[in-house]
């Protein structure tokens, strides 16, 4: 967000707390397929988020802390933290398979220094996992240095800011589309090829309307197309489209066959066409993103 710092309030229900808090945290740990454990209602061991931090190595379980309001009992984060809290959590994220190499305390309550003092004491105890917290200081600042992020979550404080750019949030909501296996990884890495028409689907609705929806179609982001749309666009529709039709024609001819967790490829030609063409999109949307001073998307390695 260049030098400009925003003040960022926290989501005021628990359930836009953890979707934020499960976006931040696939960013940091570089991990695409960290998930909220379970739903509303199950035993989850103390852990609404699982994934693996690639960047420690540590396969880590996060709690997302929240609050009853007394008034009509619905929840909301939590702005308020006690020790006594954080060793009950601790206790509970014991039991939670497989075993957590980090437990993480996410909330919404301000940087405290005798809550850190605590975690770090706690952390010379004999306990299976490291414990570490995350503060809403620690979002803000996240926040303020993710785009993305931002006009994801905090759209109206740009524009009320005057920061807000309207073919800024759309590259970046592309990028957001494009920032996933489907799009920037090899196709014979993909476990379904289903999954991976669906994905780019979605992509291609992204680019003609400005609405990102997840695979459960549940909105992520949305936008106003902005007029007149770039030159480039126009050849990535085309681009994806025919990645779809390769791929659907390839499934249908028995060329890709589906398994319960990998797919069987038997032309390495059909490969080759879905990479370069994957490929040759994602260039041109970068070519966008670093006109607008952007973060690009980087490929995955075909």
């Amino acid at each position: 967000m260049g030098n400009i710092q925003v003040d960022i309030s926290p989501p005021s229900y628990w359930q836009d707390f953890e979707r934020l808090t499960l976006d931040v945290l696939k960013i940091k740990w570089l991990d695409d397929y960290a998930e909220r454990n379970g739903r509303q209602g199950q035993p989850q061991s103390g852990v609404d988020i699982y994934g693996y931090n690639h960047k420690e190595n540590e396969s880590t379980g996060v709690q997302c802390k929240q609050r009853k309001n007394k008034k009509n009992l619905n929840e909301k984060p939590a702005n308020t933290l006690k020790t006594e809290e954080i060793d009950i959590e601790i206790e509970a994220a014991k039991s939670f398979k497989p075993g957590l190499a980090r437990f993480v305390i996410a909330t919404t309550t301000p940087r405290d220094a005798n809550l850190q003092e605590h975690v770090r004491l706690k952390n010379l105890d004999n306990i299976p996992f490291k414990v570490s917290l995350m503060f809403w200081d620690d979002y803000v600042d996240f926040l303020n240095d993710n785009p993305k992020l931002m006009y994801r979550y905090y759209e109206n404080i740009l524009k009320y800011r005057s920061t807000y750019n309207q073919i800024e949030h759309y590259l970046l909501l592309l990028s957001m589309a494009f920032d996933r296996p489907a799009l920037r990884t090899p196709f014979h890495l993909e476990s379904r090829a289903t999954d991976f028409i669906d994905a780019i689907s979605a992509t291609q609705n992204a680019v003609s309307t400005g609405r990102l929806v997840d695979r459960d179609n549940r909105v992520i982001d949305q936008c106003l197309v902005p007029k007149p749309k770039p030159k480039e666009l126009t050849k990535i529709s085309k681009l994806l489209q025919t990645t779809r039709d390769i791929a659907a024609d390839a499934l249908s001819r028995g060329v890709i066959r589906e398994h319960p967790t990998v797919i069987e490829i038997l032309d390495r030609d059909v490969v080759r066409q879905l990479n370069e063409l994957r490929h040759e999109a994602l260039n041109l949307l970068n070519k966008l993103l670093k006109e607008h001073c952007l973060e690009v998307v980087e490929f995955g390695g075909f």
